[in-house]
């Protein structure tokens, strides 16, 4: 005894510890959103009739709390809907008429009921309690296997059942009749038409408590999203059957009415109609008579539930640790003043004179003809002036650009007026200023300095002109 009381005490305090470890890989809190189906009934016996399986389901929201990267405790609100169907082919119904006297029955009916169907309907919300165990499927532990356990309290928010027959037929016979082994093949049956009751209400008992448990696999997909995939199953071990029933649903007979109408009560809540029970009364000639006995024709109902459970779940991402402070650095001595560089001068800014400007404007006018490039001997006069200039400034190093007016395309003007520039430069080449500090470049009609829409602005746009650069 002592052994087994130190093995129990063992085992609770390494599941406590276990229970209390740190997180390392599940987050501690987790948000879900449930939905669940597969097939549902209704648990009960029914005389002369059978349950059937229906499909049902629900939807909901749940909060895992996870004690550590094992344990986890579940709850929230679901609403879930239970569906079942008794049928009977046919269903017999009792029905006393005449008690005589001394309480012997002399005179009975029987309702038989072609092709009985009920299907009822429960919708409810519950809220589960739950603990939850998982286990890592690899090393990495980033899928794991669960199975959890528990209660779900369920509170029934309404109830509905429809019922219908083929075909009524009512009997009567005397209790002489029921000694015979085959009374009902001789009685004269009267045929009604069947009946649909439609959608009505029906009442249960307000609470109940279901066991549940799941099994399946969680998936993390990202760091804040998971995914649930599952089997349930809820049994509900209370009887919803509500202990007070109203008068008028005490009886469940069809009977025709002035519009050949049948009254029905669910076959869940109606109270049994006049079942019959033999007894010898006592005496030197004992004689069988029938007895009136009543009772429920359902006693308990068990809801069960059972199927495929799928749960997007989130969960806040973790905390970063907060890195440690860096210490401070020693401060640095402070340099020593760097002695200022001395002050350039900048050098003067070397413009071409206002006098060669005008010479080269002169130019314009008698420099080129129209689509030539031949030097005219006008321009010797004033191309003499600027070669006089650059050989005092043999220092000055010179671009010559050509120019010309926009009549013609681009690609015959850019040729136009490279020959051009090339002309001037080699006019200065050949009157002894240094290739090294000249250069041509031609820039089609690009630079226009007159309008091209006359011939005096296209005179003036057939130009050379002088850009020192250096």
């Amino acid at each position: 005894m002592k052994k087994k009381l130190f093995i129990l005490t063992v085992a609770l305090m390494g599941l406590c510890a276990s229970m209390f470890a740190q997180n390392t890989v599940l987050p501690k809190h987790e948000f879900t959103i449930n939905g669940f189906g597969g097939i549902s009934t209704l648990l009960y016996k029914a005389e002369g009739a059978n349950y059937r399986l229906g499909l049902a389901g629900g939807v909901g929201l749940g909060y895992h709390y996870f004690f550590n990267d094992n344990w986890a405790f579940v709850t929230g609100i679901e609403a879930a809907h239970y569906r079942a169907s008794v049928v009977g082919n046919p269903l017999y119904v009792d029905k006393l008429t005449d008690y005589g006297t001394a309480g012997k029955i002399n005179y009975l009916e029987k309702a038989r009921l072609t092709d009985f169907k009920e299907k009822q309907n429960i919708i409810a919300l519950q809220l589960p309690i739950m603990a939850k165990f998982l286990y890592p499927l690899s090393q990495q532990k980033k899928h794991h296997f669960y199975a959890g356990l528990g209660f779900r309290l369920t509170y029934t928010v309404m109830g509905n059942y429809r019922q219908s027959a083929s075909m009524v037929e009512r009997g009567a016979f005397s209790e002489r009749d029921i000694y015979s082994p085959d009374y009902l093949d001789h009685i004269n049956w009267q045929k009604y038409d069947g009946y649909d009751t439609g959608k009505l209400k029906m009442k249960f008992g307000a609470f109940n408590l279901m066991l549940s448990g799941e099994v399946g696999f969680r998936w993390k997909i990202a760091e804040v999203f998971s995914l649930y995939t599952g089997l349930y199953v809820d049994y509900g071990f209370l009887n919803i059957i509500p202990k007070a029933v109203d008068k008028k649903l005490l009886e469940f007979v069809p009977v025709p009415g002035d519009d050949d109408t049948y009254e029905t009560v669910s076959i869940l809540v109606a109270q049994a109609n006049d079942k019959l029970e033999l007894k010898e009364e006592p005496g030197t000639n004992p004689v069988p008579v029938a007895t009136k006995v009543t009772d429920r024709w359902v006693k308990s109902v068990n809801p069960l539930g059972a199927g495929l459970k799928i749960k997007f779940a989130f969960n806040p991402p973790k905390p970063k640790p907060k890195p440690e402070p860096k210490p401070k650095p020693e401060p640095k001595p402070k340099p020593e003043p760097k002695p200022e560089p001395p002050k350039v001068e900048p050098k003067p800014v070397i413009e071409v004179p206002q006098e060669i400007k005008q010479s080269m404007m002169k130019l314009s006018h008698t420099l080129f003809a129209f689509d030539k490039w031949n030097l005219t001997d006008e321009a010797v006069v004033e191309l003499n002036k600027v070669i006089k200039w650059l050989n005092d400034n043999p220092t000055i190093h010179v671009e010559i650009e050509g120019h010309t007016d926009n009549w013609g395309s681009l690609a015959y003007n850019q040729r136009l007026s490279e020959d051009r520039a090339k002309s001037v430069y080699n006019y200065f080449v050949s009157h002894g200023v240094s290739a090294s500090r000249l250069s041509y470049k031609g820039y089609s009609y690009t630079k226009p300095v007159a309008d091209n829409s006359t011939p005096e602005g296209r005179q003036l746009n057939r130009r050379a002109e002088l850009r020192i650069i250096q």
